[in-house]
């Protein structure tokens, strides 16, 4: 009886560590990878190939191979950058870069003092104070929105485009925000935008001092890596995640570790799982460049398949997965009935997310260019403890993982159920 007993202990045991990863080696991917040794994984110090590189490695230490010669694929963009230390004051003060303002990544360089003009919701109603305003010269002023307009969505948007159309370009917006969130992006306007937190903007600012320099690369080289584990049959389920984040501005270093090194390591867990536990579907595995700069790495695979498209059955995306504390969101699951069915029936019986709410169609991510060639595809994406996005703020010392492992047992008991 006692050997019954000790080999059923042994049983479940075992069953345990199949499934459980190691959430020190989880720890250690994103700890490794919001280091400053990758600058960011964005495109100044080319962060993002030296993530890239670190990908691969961890790749070939868990004996997975690329679907073909190369585990890379490399793609050309625009990208806009800055160099140097920016510096911007306001009131005589000089703010800190990332912490107390950001560029918006489509500003121009531009250097010098200029005059700031505050427009209140009572500016933009009355006909003869916007008649006034707008028959001054306005091409060396940065405009000020404050709270009225700010909260009024399409008053907004409309006085934005008032103040950047041809006719009146003002040199420059400024946004009061609450924490200065960055971004990548592929261009540049004949304006700047500046995000300042909204305590340092008063009413009696008259003038703002900045020196941004930036750098715009025509045809900067970046990549997706591409590892495969062949299964049963050629028909895979694609994994998906993006690996690049923000990079620098300035000396301000924008870790990305729930944005999105969680979810490289949930690929590499999910990798090192299905290596050891080959299923009936292949399983391919994309880490994706150029997320943060508009979804650019995956918009170019899914016009250069790696793998065919037609052989792809179902494609899963994981971005921001080490927060979670509020809900788990399973994005384009109502789309697709069936799949949605089954996730929620394993859920429900294994109770591995406590609050998963299925959605429908979000073009928020890399998985909805696939969507939109026509293969299913999903997106994990977790709400609440995610107040650092696109901050310096996310670093590893702040994220929780409440809903890391459950999401990892559940996507691998749902893809060992489809046979």
């Amino acid at each position: 009886m006692k050997r019954v007993i000790i080999g059923a202990w042994l049983l479940m045991a075992l069953s345990y560590h199949a499934v459980g990863q190691n959430m020190q080696r989880v720890k250690k991917v994103v700890e490794e990878l919001s280091s400053p040794a990758f600058f960011g994984r964005g495109y100044t110090h080319k962060g993002d190939s030296l993530a890239a590189s670190y990908i691969v490695n961890q790749l070939k230490k868990r004996g997975i191979q690329p679907p073909g010669e190369t585990y890379y694929q490399y793609f050309s963009m625009g990208i806009n950058t800055y160099v140097g230390n920016p510096v911007l004051k306001v009131d005589g003060k000089r703010l800190i870069n990332g912490t107390d303002w950001v560029a918006y990544p489509t500003s121009p360089g531009m250097e010098g003092t200029f005059p700031v003009r505050s427009i209140s919701k009572t500016t933009l109603s009355s006909k003869k104070r916007l008649t006034e305003l707008l028959s001054s010269n306005l091409s060396q002023s940065f405009i000020c929105f404050d709270s009225t307009v700010i909260k009024n969505e399409a008053l907004h948007a409309f006085a934005r485009n008032l103040f950047t159309s041809d006719r009146l370009m003002v040199k420059g917006i400024i946004e009061q925000v609450e924490t200065p969130k960055y971004s990548a992006r592929r261009y540049v306007n004949n304006y700047g935008t500046l995000r300042i937190r909204q305590d340092f903007m008063k009413a009696s600012t008259d003038s703002i001092s900045i020196n941004l320099k930036n750098r715009f690369i025509n045809n900067y080289t970046s990549q997706n890596v591409v590892g495969f584990i062949e299964g049963k049959t050629d028909t895979c389920i694609t994994l998906i995640a993006h690996y690049d984040h923000m990079g620098m501005f300035g000396e301000a270093l924008y870790a990305g570790a729930n944005d999105n090194a969680s979810g490289v390591a949930m690929l590499l867990e999910l990798a090192g799982y299905f290596k050891k536990h080959p299923p009936h579907y292949s399983i391919q595995l994309i880490f994706f460049g150029a997320e943060e700069a508009g979804f650019y790495g995956s918009e170019y695979y899914v016009a250069n398949p790696v793998y065919p498209l037609s052989k792809t059955k179902l494609v899963i995306n994981f971005d921001m997965v080490a927060s979670g504390t509020q809900w788990t969101e399973l994005i384009h699951a109502n789309l697709y009935p069936d799949i949605k069915k089954q996730f929620v029936i394993i859920n429900d019986s294994k109770q591995y997310i406590t609050h998963l709410k299925p959605t429908g169609y979000e073009a928020t991510s890399d998985h909805y260019h696939f969507h939109d060639a026509g293969v299913p595809a999903l997106f994990f994406w977790t709400a609440g403890g995610n107040e650092n996005y696109h901050e310096p703020g996310d670093t590893a010392d702040k994220i929780t993982y409440p809903v890391f492992q459950g999401i990892y047992k559940l996507v691998i008991d749902f893809i060992e159920s489809k046979h």
